[in-house]
Order: structure tokens, then C-alpha cells, then sequence
């Protein structure tokens, strides 16, 4: 019998664990994860809402909100597949409505509608009025309510790819740091999935030394989780100012709910005690109801994106066809997760894929 090809994945946030999990699902490879925290999904992951806005994204057409609806109907079939082997539950929030205090977005928006119908997605606008009657507790000139987009809890999902992938035979290394990918010379394949520290382990190899040093920036966000009793919202919210700045209420049930910014904070010192009002302010323009809310926790992160090429990094390191990477998602790493596990088991097992990737890999 065959020895099966050694892959080592460097870190284990939602992409890591992913990859680790459809990997794993191959008889012919032994997977090893690499994490250098002291448990799964601490970086980027842990800094997310796990919003998985795709359908309701503006941008209508291209190869990346193509990825971005295939990983989204990946997950109809991934959180039950997962919760039915591991026996965990992944809480989430099916329902993503889309807020707006422009005035005039219904033609744009009508056009949207129509476009992810012809993609197999339905879409609804609400105008003022609409928003109004059905949801009385919310403030917006207009609405779009997306059934099919949904908000999960990142480090659940993260705990349960980790179990599935191990129940089939992965190892999960943590409290390993990597430095050098000369480090670890046993692996016949590496996946780089180490957000901000990848930059590091692509230049342990020497690559491209004409290239500007750091391919990632770090992005600075925060968040807060709330207590507000009576308020009945089920749905994730997606609000848009007048001004352009956004925001995401996430329903947790048992009243509370996590506020987080999706504009970038400036990276320095987070958490800031300013953002909390500055968060809450956002809600309360929305949903007048969170002036009530009492505030349970805050916490911050940083989310890697690309500063000379577009987001995410994905494929084979040039001139190194054992080494892939799948790095700075920034925004979209937990809901582009399935899709970017899919490609990197193609390139593994096939040298290709089906998928649209070729435009996100690393230049040459």
C-alpha cells in the first residue's frame, strides 16, 4: 500500500481548519495542522462576526462573487454534514436584511434583485413604508432581505471542522509556532493558511525578492456583545448610513447580540473604549431600541488584506509547487472558507480546479 502524501497546513482559523477537514477526506493524504496559538481559530477568525454576505453584496458579477455564492450554498450542506459527525451544534442565523438610510436605492437594488435571480437567488426590497409596518423597532429609507445569506458562530464552526477533521484522521498541533518553512522538511505539501504570519513564511523561502516585502496589512476591527431584553430581532442586520459607513447586528438569541463595525478602525491600541459609543451609535441610528442596550464584553482583532494584489491570495508560492497558500480574506474569510477548502483540495490532488482562482493567485 501506498504511503499517503504528508500535507502540513500552517495555522488553523476558519481557512486552516477547512482546508484540514476536505483534505482529510482523502484516503491518499495525511493531513497535519500547525497552529501556534494555544487553541484553534484565535487569529482573524476570532476577530470575525461570522457574517456570510453574499447574495446581498452589491458587486453583482465576477469571478470572486462567483466564489463567494458557491461557498455560500457549500455551507447548506457543510453545517449539517459537520453537526451530524461531530455531534456539535453550530449556532446560526439564517437571514441577512440589508439596511439603508440613502434615499434612491431602490433602482439599484431592483437591479441587483434581478440579477441573482438569473444566479438562483432570491431577493426582496422593502421600500420605507414596508420597513416600517413589518418591522416597527427598525429606522431605514430602505430594505433588502436576503434568505439565503446567514451569520454563524465563527469558533464553533472552527471547533467543529477541527473534530470532523480529526475523526478522520488529522493531527492538530497547537502551541507550534512556525518560523522557516525549512522547519518542517518532512512534509511532501504545505498549505500557508497563517493570516498576517504568512508574509513571514513566504519570505522564509527567499521568493521574489523584487517583489515590495509584505504581500498583507493589518486591519483593525472591534466589536461588541450586548444584553437587550424584548427586542425580537432575528435576523442579521446589515445597516448602511447616509455617509457609507456600515455596520452588522448579529442575533445570538437569549437577548443578546454582537455590533461590529465592517469600516476598518485605525490598527493601533484596539480595543479603544471611544469605538463602544462609537459602535452603539451606529445601532441606535438603526434600532432606537439599543440606547437600552447593556454592554457584556468588547473585544478587537486584526484581518490580513492584500496590499498589492487582490483579496484573497490563493495557489501554488511561484517556483514552489509543494508550497500553496490561502491568505487575506480580509472581510470574507469565514463565509469564503468552504470555497477556498475546495480549491486548495483541487490544486492538491489535481494540480487544478474547476473554480474560478486563477485571478487571486500569487503574482509572479
Amino acid at each position: 500500500m501506498a504511503r499517503p502524501e504528508q500535507v502540513v497546513i500552517i495555522g488553523c482559523g476558519a481557512i486552516g481548519a477547512s482546508i484540514a477537514y476536505k483534505l482529510s477526506q482523502s484516503a491518499s493524504l495525511q493531513v497535519t495542522v500547525l497552529e501556534a496559538n494555544s487553541q484553534a481559530g484565535q487569529g482573524a477568525t476570532g476577530a470575525s462576526l461570522g457574517v456570510l454576505m453574499a447574495a446581498c453584496s452589491q458587486k453583482a458579477t465576477g469571478d470572486l462573487v462567483t466564489l463567494r455564492l458557491a461557498s455560500l450554498r457549500l455551507y447548506e450542506q457543510l453545517i449539517p454534514q459537520l453537526e451530524r459527525q461531530t455531534g456539535l451544534s453550530i449556532p446560526n442565523c439564517a437571514g441577512i436584511l440589508c439596511l439603508s438610510q440613502k434615499i434612491g436605492s431602490e433602482s439599484k437594488w431592483q437591479s441587483l434583485i434581478g440579477k441573482r435571480q438569473q444566479q438562483g437567488f432570491d431577493l426582496q426590497f422593502f421600500d420605507r413604508d414596508h420597513v416600517r409596518s413589518k418591522y416597527p423597532f427598525l429606522s431605514a429609507q430602505s430594505a433588502l432581505y436576503s434568505p439565503s445569506d446567514r451569520a454563524l458562530h465563527p469558533s464553533m464552526l472552527v471547533q467543529a471542522l477541527v473534530k470532523a477533521a480529526t475523526l478522520n484522521g488529522a493531527k492538530f498541533i497547537y502551541d507550534h509556532p512556525v518560523d522557516r518553512l525549512a522547519d518542517i522538511p518532512d512534509a511532501d505539501k504545505i498549505v500557508i493558511t497563517a493570516g498576517l504570519g504568512s508574509d513571514r513564511l513566504r519570505q522564509s523561502l527567499d521568493l521574489d525578492l523584487d517583489r515590495p516585502s509584505n504581500l498583507l496589512a493589518p486591519v483593525g476591527g472591534q466589536a461588541i456583545l450586548v444584553e437587550l431584553p424584548d427586542l425580537s430581532l432575528n435576523a442579521v442586520i446589515h445597516a448602511e448610513a447616509a455617509n457609507g459607513e456600515d455596520i452588522n447586528i448579529v442575533p445570538l438569541g437569549f437577548d443578546r447580540y454582537w455590533i461590529g463595525a465592517t469600516v476598518e478602525f485605525e490598527p493601533d491600541t484596539l480595543p479603544r473604549t471611544s469605538n463602544i459609543s462609537l459602535l452603539l451609535d451606529k445601532a441606535i441610528e438603526f434600532c432606537p431600541a439599543f440606547a437600552k442596550a447593556k454592554i457584556i464584553e468588547t473585544w478587537a482583532g486584526y484581518r490580513p488584506r492584500p496590499v498589492s494584489q487582490r483579496s484573497p491570495i490563493l495557489g501554488f508560492l511561484p517556483s514552489h509547487p509543494n508550497v500553496s497558500i490561502a491568505t487575506g480574506h480580509y472581510r470574507n474569510g469565514v463565509l469564503m472558507a468552504p470555497i477556498t477548502a475546495e480549491i486548495i483540495n483541487d490544486l492538491i490532488l489535481k494540480g487544478e480546479s474547476d473554480r474560478p482562482w486563477q485571478g487571486f493567485a500569487l503574482k509572479s
